[in-house]
């Protein structure tokens, strides 16, 4: 992901970084780095799911134009704690790897991931919520055309449940014939939507034709991490591709001194065929 957003920087030379700050501080600080020269930035890339183990990803950022792999951190220290104060010290498997082998993800926990033993400490937290239940995918006919198509597009909508007593979150994959549908990631809150237990939702960039195959995935996701997928989607789309945003990087959950984010989350798929 964010050799990726290096790519799209350089229409700018520059790679723009808001320096990540704890949730939603109205305080941010823009610095410039510049691609051929910029010192070396922890990237920490995290997971926890429900009943799975927890992982994290460390590697420091390269010169845009070296080409051999990252430089993997291999020789921290990395432990995760649930609120109860259960923790496990995650092991590492190399190529920056630490993986868990006990402690899995429980709905309605708050996870903290601490790295310790490098220049600077890290702590991240996120909590998992639980899943969803998705109740049906219909599919519609649509009577437009494209030029030069001579089969029929169908739009999927979604209707899936949600609870309207609290604030909710989710994050939206979709898989057409085996093939994951990546030009942004579909992030929804639940405070658009009338507070009915159901969400009906109808994604406008997957275009689906007779007997393909649809697997869609819902993740419960928390604030964090929704504001989080936001904001690298406005960067994908925007702020690096010629828009009116200024460019940034996406706040890290771990704090200014790293970039990528520790999540955890739970999910449900579901697939159906086109007709």
């Amino acid at each position: 992901m964010i050799k990726t957003l290096i790519k799209l920087a350089l229409r700018n030379r520059y790679f723009w970084l808001i320096l990540p700050v704890l949730t939603f501080s109205a305080c941010e600080e823009v610095i410039k780095i510049d691609l051929n020269s910029s010192a070396p930035k922890i990237v920490a890339e995290g997971l926890i799911e429900k009943d799975s183990v927890a992982w994290l990803k460390l590697s420091y950022t390269t010169n845009y134009f070296e080409t051999e792999d990252p430089a993997y951190i291999n020789e921290a220290i990395v432990v995760i704690t649930d609120k109860f104060g259960n923790s496990e010290t995650l092991k590492n498997k190399g190529n920056g790897l630490y993986k868990g082998n006990i402690l899995k993800g429980v709905e309605n926990n708050k996870y903290t991931m601490q790295v310790n033993g490098l220049s600077t400490d890290l702590n991240a937290v996120s909590e998992l919520n639980s899943p969803v239940t998705i109740h049906s995918l219909a599919f519609e006919k649509q009577e437009m055309q494209r030029p030069g198509q001579s089969s029929s597009n169908y739009a999927l909508t979604i209707n899936f449940s949600d609870n309207p007593t609290t604030e909710n979150f989710y994050l939206l994959k979709f898989s057409v014939n085996d093939t994951l549908v990546t030009d942004s990631y579909t992030c929804i809150k639940d405070e658009n939507y009338a507070k009915s237990g159901y969400i009906e939702y109808t994604p406008r960039d997957v275009r689906l034709q007779n007997n393909d195959k649809i697997v869609v995935s819902i993740y419960s996701i928390d604030e964090g991490t929704y504001t989080f997928f936001n904001q690298i989607n406005d960067i994908m789309s925007s702020g690096m591709m010629g828009g009116s945003s200024t460019p940034y990087n996406a706040k890290s959950n771990f704090g200014s001194d790293a970039l990528g984010y520790f999540k955890a989350w739970s999910y449900v798929s579901k697939n159906a065929i086109v007709q």
